[in-house]
């Protein structure tokens, strides 16, 4: 028995769907996730360093924020980890290959995320030094999500984020000692957004932070994949 046009119509979406669903590849982000709670939970020592000291058996992880992403992305997307294309990279890097990455499938171990309320566990932030901290040595800031996204309770157009990095400056709710060693740690920060949901302003102290204090730079966000 012959379809009619609309059946036929609708099967031919079906199926090139279904393609294109079995040939996309799946993404790595529950595999960072897992790598970041397995660090988290066995974590003894950490300190902020622009050199590596890790030892996962003795939960010692000693390194900056570009490291830490690094070493993590090498072992569970290391597709993700080649495209950025540099040995020591920095979060200048990351946010370089984040960039020029495709939003419509992955490519190159990558996949641009347009919208904050996209993120999920295991994806990757990164922005560039804004111009009001030029004197500073670094190039930004990268680190993963290890939550959803919520709405800020007050602010319209804020997003809270709970997040894993490596940094000396605590944010909101942060795991990390005051007056410590800085190092890996779990914490909230916050970003402002735009009517399409993309990222234009960070708050590096999360819901307690007044959006006015909010810091302007280019932000993005990135699944990896492979």
């Amino acid at each position: 028995m012959a379809l009619a046009r609309p059946a036929l119509l609708l099967l031919a979406a079906l199926l090139a769907a279904s393609a294109a669903s079995a040939s996309a590849p799946p993404d790595r982000a529950s595999a960072v996730a897992t790598a970041l709670a397995t660090i988290e939970h066995g974590l003894t020592s950490t300190k902020y360093q622009h050199r590596i000291s890790v030892d996962p058996r003795r939960g010692i992880y000693r390194w900056d924020c570009s490291i830490m992403v690094a070493w993590i992305l090498e072992r569970t997307a290391p597709a993700a980890r080649r495209a950025i294309g540099v040995d020591k990279p920095l979060a200048r890097d990351f946010h370089r290959t984040i960039s020029t990455a495709r939003t419509d499938r992955p490519d190159h171990g990558w996949q641009r995320l347009t919208d904050v309320a996209a993120l999920a566990p295991g994806d990757v932030f990164a922005w560039l030094k804004p111009e009001m901290f030029k004197q500073r040595a670094n190039t930004g800031h990268v680190g993963f999500a290890i939550g959803k996204p919520w709405r800020h309770p007050r602010f319209a157009g804020v997003w809270l984020l709970r997040i894993a990095d490596a940094t000396t400056e605590l944010h909101g709710a942060d795991s990390r000692p005051p007056g410590g060693e800085g190092g890996f740690g779990t914490a909230t920060i916050a970003f402002l957004v735009d009517a399409s949901g993309a990222p234009r302003a960070y708050g590096w102290y999360g819901e307690a932070q007044d959006p006015a204090t909010f810091v302007a730079t280019d932000i993005v966000l990135g699944r990896v994949f492979r």
